[in-house]
C-alpha cells in the first residue's frame, strides 16, 4: 500500500478495542489514543473502573465506551465483541493488555498451585486467544484488522529473581515478591501466539504485532527501584507514558508492513 506520509500516524475515528483498559498502562493508552480522536473501547472485569474513565474523558470531549469483560469466561469475550460490533459496526484494532494476578500469584515455584497456574494461563494466554479469535472473525469481515498483544521483558528472557530480594511486596504484602512461573510462561506464549497469528492470517490484510515492555515505576521502594534501575542500560524504570509512541505506532498505518513483530521497549533490559 502507499501510504501519505503526513498522516502516517493519525488514528482519528479508528475503533480501538483495549482489554484490560483500567490498570497503570491501561489507562495510559486509552487517556492517549482518545485524546488523538481515536474512538476507543474501555474493557476491563472492574465496570465501574471502566465507566468512571469513560466518563471522565467523554466529558472531556473524547470519544470512549466501556464494557465489561472476564478474559478467562469464554462467554465473556464473545459477548465484548459482539457488543463492539453491534454498536460501532466493526473494530479496527484490538489490544491486549490483560494481566490476571489470582490469589496465589506470587507463590514460590515449589509451591506453585495448579489453580493459580491455571488462572493466570485462562486469563494471559487463553483468553487472549480468544479474544484474537473473535476479533478476527470481524476483521474478516471487513477486510483488515490489526491485533496488538502486550507481552513482557520476562516473556523473552528469564527473570532475574535477584532483583526481589529484601523488596516488600506492594501487590500482595503476604506474600514474598518474586517473578512467578505464571507470568513467564503466559507472556512467553503470548510472544508466540502473535507470530503463529501473523503467519494464520498471511495475505489476510490482518496485522498481529506485539509490544514488549520493561518494568514500569509504580511506587515500588528504594531498594527495588535501585536494583531494577541497575539492570537496565538507561538506568532507570520506565515512566507509565513512555509506551504510548510504541502503542500508536502499532495501531497507526506507520506500522503497515510490519507483522509478526515483538518491538521490545525495556531501557535495554535485554541487551545485556
Amino acid at each position: 500500500m502507499k501510504n501519505n506520509y503526513s498522516n502516517l500516524f493519525n488514528v482519528e475515528n479508528k475503533r480501538i478495542a483495549i482489554i484490560g483498559a483500567t490498570g497503570l498502562l491501561g489507562s495510559q493508552y486509552v487517556e492517549y489514543l482518545s485524546s488523538l480522536g481515536a474512538i476507543v473501547i474501555i474493557g476491563d472485569v472492574d465496570f465501574q473502573k471502566c465507566k468512571e474513565l469513560s466518563d471522565k474523558l467523554n466529558k472531556e470531549g473524547k470519544k470512549t465506551y466501556p464494557i465489561w469483560i472476564d478474559n478467562t469466561e469464554e462467554e465473556s469475550i464473545v459477548a465484548f465483541i459482539e457488543e463492539i460490533e453491534k454498536k460501532y459496526n466493526g473494530l479496527d484494532v484490538l489490544i491486549n493488555n490483560a494481566q490476571i494476578k489470582p490469589e496465589g500469584f506470587y507463590a514460590p515455584f515449589e509451591k506453585y498451585t495448579k489453580a493459580t497456574l491455571t488462572k493466570v494461563l485462562d486469563g494471559n494466554l487463553v483468553g487472549v486467544s480468544l479474544a484474537c479469535r473473535e476479533a478476527c472473525n470481524l476483521f474478516l469481515k471487513s477486510g483488515s484488522g490489526v491485533i496488538i498483544n502486550v507481552a513482557s521483558t520476562y516473556g523473552i528472557v528469564a527473570a532475574d529473581q535477584r532483583l526481589y530480594d529484601g523488596v516488600k511486596n506492594i501487590y500482595f504484602p503476604d506474600e514474598k515478591f518474586s517473578s512467578p512461573v505464571s507470568y513467564a510462561i503466559s507472556k512467553a506464549g503470548i510472544v508466540q501466539l502473535t507470530k503463529y497469528l501473523a503467519s494464520y492470517f498471511r495475505e489476510k490484510n490482518i496485522r498481529v504485532n506485539c509490544l514488549t515492555p520493561g518494568g514500569v515505576f509504580d511506587n515500588h521502594d528504594e531498594t527495588f527501584n535501585k536494583q531494577y534501575s541497575y539492570r537496565t542500560t538507561m538506568g532507570r524504570m520506565a515512566e507509565r507514558d513512555e509506551y504510548n509512541g510504541a502503542i500508536l505506532y502499532l495501531c497507526s498505518d506507520a506500522s503497515s508492513y510490519m507483522t509478526g513483530a515483538n518491538i521490545v521497549v525495556d531501557g535495554g533490559w535485554s541487551v545485556i
